[in-house]
């Protein structure tokens, strides 16, 4: 078994402690007048390692479990870089029939598209580019909730949802600004 000297000072902290954890009676008082320096220079038997300790796994001290860094706080909205008219094409941003099938427009809580809306419920991340989020959607008399992933790759805004039981195929649709 590996032996480790701990010298004096150590000794003398470590008393100090566990004294300050005695009860304040005159019964716990020990004086030492200078005694034998060896003997204040105690051996003390290392403990062998704890069983879920990286040692004892065979595991280095890097690979160790740590608390894991707080994720960082998720918007309540729809951040405002994603806010305002998007259209697949120009014609929906420019119709004044109201026939732009294809035009998006969001803002803090919802997207409305020609005949549905989704309503912000649950938001499952947020990058300065990338929201993803759960909504609740309505149209055409039905209900359905569906996660939609915004993404902002220069002017444009991409869209997809994933394949989801009982609802419709996924999406995956490209957006421009209206109005640029």
């Amino acid at each position: 078994m590996k032996r480790i000297r701990v010298p004096f000072v150590a000794s003398v902290m470590v008393l100090a402690l566990v004294a300050c954890q005695q009860a304040a009676d005159d019964s716990n008082i020990m004086i030492d007048n200078g005694g034998n320096a060896e003997a204040a220079n105690a051996v003390i038997e290392a403990l062998p390692p704890n069983d879920s300790s990286p040692a004892a796994s065979g595991k280095s001290a890097a690979a160790a479990p740590t608390d894991p860094a707080p994720s960082p706080k998720l918007p309540t909205s729809i951040p405002a870089q994603f806010h305002g008219r998007w259209g697949i094409n120009p014609a929906d941003c420019s119709s004044t029939r109201g026939d732009a099938k294809g035009l998006l427009t969001i803002n803090d809580a919802r997207l409305t598209f020609y005949e549905s809306r989704g309503t912000l419920d649950k938001v499952l991340s947020a990058t300065a580019n990338s929201f993803d989020a759960r909504y609740g959607f309505s149209g055409e008399g039905q209900s359905w909730d569906r996660t939609e992933r915004l993404t902002l790759v220069h002017d444009r805004l991409e869209r997809r949802t994933d394949a989801e039981p009982d609802q419709e195929p996924p999406v995956r649709l490209t957006y421009m600004r209206c109005g640029k």
